[in-house]
């Protein structure tokens, strides 16, 4: 083991570049068509293969291990949003709850300057040595005091009085602050989209009804935040020094969220209408980010160690879901568990494929490209298979207990966070469907919040095998959320894994007693609603059950006559 005044790196660099959600489903068939010409040449320069997500699939989470090489459990982060220090608000998640380094800080500490762009989650900006743009430089925010015409992809008079300064950057979004006011020239508001931006991803975009659909809007702000993290990136990789780069694009994920349903072939539950004017926007997006890519690598140089990775994928084909669920984070039955990796640069080697990759492997084999060390802590291997010559991997106990030579860049204690940037992050996590809008109650939100979390972080000690932790925490939510079935299923499936067998069946029936209690509350909530729904028009059902409690044929016709369901049920 080597003391931290002795680590010997080299005079590598590495550009990491992350796109969340890419599926080598939707790549290949892309590539064999010739559209993706600079993912292709980088594959048959380098190697490449999947690489296995980690449970919960949740990008925050994921990301972060990606850039720690560590579980949530380890690291710290849980969700898509947390409770302000002071409890009365809810947030988007943040850095500052991150227990552990990530890659850019332990390579501060031998010397190397880091950039870093985008990554999720990285706001507040951490003060490294480098630069670092945090998520909440893309978030486009409302036009004030502005005589605009909200329709995308039309053109913008000149009288509209819309200068971009309108569009403040929340404090904390750059570090150094010294270069807030360049970087902020490079951001791309989703209304300076016009026909030739739209066009290539949905050529009959000026059919749409902009003000009955949506969807166009939501595709307009992926493709701003898109362009303007590339514009970002781009700059510094010529502007500012580094020895290694960062950069997340967050937005095959999102076209995937919005319009993967829609991508070619045709699903039963799509309308003709929709599928003809969205159909291209997935392979669009690929497109669009093979084009960036190719810019990335040109700026790189062949003297550069590039890493291209996923932190999952997204299902392309029959599997795709007809509904979301609705719960927190629902449209995570939307990703398939394998992302993509490819690797290229000096000493890598070429044309071939590498298999057992896992997202946590990223940050050790980042150190083992710098020859440093790993972390024995750390729940990823270096993928020494991807080298030509493969390095003598060495170890440290954890980075977290090395202290210099130099500073790593670290949030000191009570970093500021802009809470007016937080709500439209918070908006923009609600459209997609992320979390759910959150509960009027601020009490009540935090809660709900909280307890999100936690259920996050026992699905993370589930994943690692650390069931006794797991079942604890899913025990106490469970008893606070009985309601909550998928609390009640985790627990079980723990209870059977640590051969608890007693426990376990304790567990079945309670949640057996918790279903039929559901049944009986959603009866009264039938019941509650019917008053106002006979007001605008709608005769609810009036389901009859026996003295078991369960539904009776034909249950669901609607009764005029029929008893309150719920009076029913009790007399039962």
């Amino acid at each position: 083991m080597k003391s931290p005044t002795n680590f010997s790196p080299n005079n590598q660099k590495v550009l990491v570049i992350g796109w969340d959600a890419a599926d080598w489903r939707v790549i290949h068939p892309m590539i064999a068509e010739g559209k993706m010409p600079n993912l292709e040449k980088m594959m048959a320069e380098g190697v490449h293969g999947n690489v296995s997500t980690l449970n919960p699939v949740l990008s925050p989470t994921l990301w972060t291990s990606i850039g720690t090489g560590k579980r949530p459990y380890k690291h710290g982060i849980h969700g898509f949003s947390e409770p302000t220090p002071d409890g009365k608000a809810i947030r988007p998640i943040t850095n500052t709850n991150r227990k552990t380094k990530a890659i850019w800080n332990m390579l501060n500490q031998v010397g190397k300057k880091c950039n870093v762009v985008g990554w999720w989650p990285s706001h507040p900006a951490e003060p490294i040595d480098g630069v670092m743009v945090s998520n909440f430089y893309q978030t486009a925010r409302n036009i004030k005091n502005a005589d605009i015409d909200p329709e995308i992809g039309k053109p913008r008079p000149e009288s509209a009085g819309w200068e971009m300064s309108q569009w403040e950057m929340p404090q904390g979004t750059v570090h150094p602050p010294s270069l807030a006011k360049n970087l902020q020239e490079f951001r791309f508001h989703p209304l300076e989209l016009d026909a030739e931006h739209v066009g290539p991803f949905i050529p009959k975009f000026a059919e749409i009804d902009q003000k009955k659909d949506q969807r166009l809007t939501g595709f307009a702000k992926t493709l701003a935040d898109t362009v303007t993290i590339h514009g970002a990136a781009t700059a510094l990789m010529q502007l500012e020094p580094w020895d290694f780069m960062a950069v997340y694009y967050d937005g095959i994920d999102h076209f995937g969220h919005g319009f993967m349903k829609y991508h070619p072939p045709r699903q039963s539950f799509i309308n003709e209408e929709d599928f003809e004017i969205y159909k291209g926007v997935v392979e669009g997006g690929y497109r669009f980010h093979d084009m960036m890519l190719g810019a990335l690598l040109h700026l790189a140089g062949e003297d550069t160690t590039v890493i291209l990775i996923s932190d999952h994928g997204f299902h392309p084909d029959h599997l795709r879901p007809e509904h979301i669920p609705v719960e927190p984070a629902g449209p995570a039955i939307e990703h398939r568990p394998y992302g993509i990796f490819v690797a290229k640069g000096p000493g890598i080697r070429k044309g071939e494929t590498v298999s057992g990759a896992s997202v946590l492997d990223l940050t050790p084999t980042v150190l083992a490209a710098f020859d440093l060390p790993v972390g024995e802590d750390m729940d990823g291997k270096p993928l020494v298979t991807i080298f030509e010559d493969p390095p003598e991997i060495e170890t440290v106990a954890s980075w977290d207990d090395i202290d210099g030579p130099h500073p790593n860049g670290m949030h000191p204690e009570g970093a500021h966070i802009d809470s007016v940037q937080s709500a439209e992050a918070m908006k923009q996590l609600v459209e997609l469907g992320y979390i759910e809008e959150p509960n009027e109650n601020t009490d009540e939100a935090v809660r709900e919040t909280t307890r999100e979390l936690k259920y996050n972080l026992a699905q993370s000690y589930m994943d690692g095998g650390r069931l006794e932790e797991a079942a604890e925490i899913l025990e106490e939510i469970w008893s606070d959320w009985p309601r909550e079935a998928r609390f009640g299923l985790n627990l079980i499936a723990c209870l059977g894994g640590l051969g608890q067998v007693e426990e376990r069946g304790l567990a079945i029936e309670r949640l057996a007693m918790n279903a039929k209690n559901n049944f009986i509350w959603a009866l009264e909530e039938i019941d509650r609603l019917r008053p106002e729904a006979e007001e605008y028009g709608i005769k609810l059902p009036r389901p009859k059950v026996d003295a078991d409690g369960e539904l009776a044929e034909e249950s669901m016709a609607v009764d005029e006559g029929a008893e309150p369901a719920v009076d029913a049920a009790n007399d039962g």
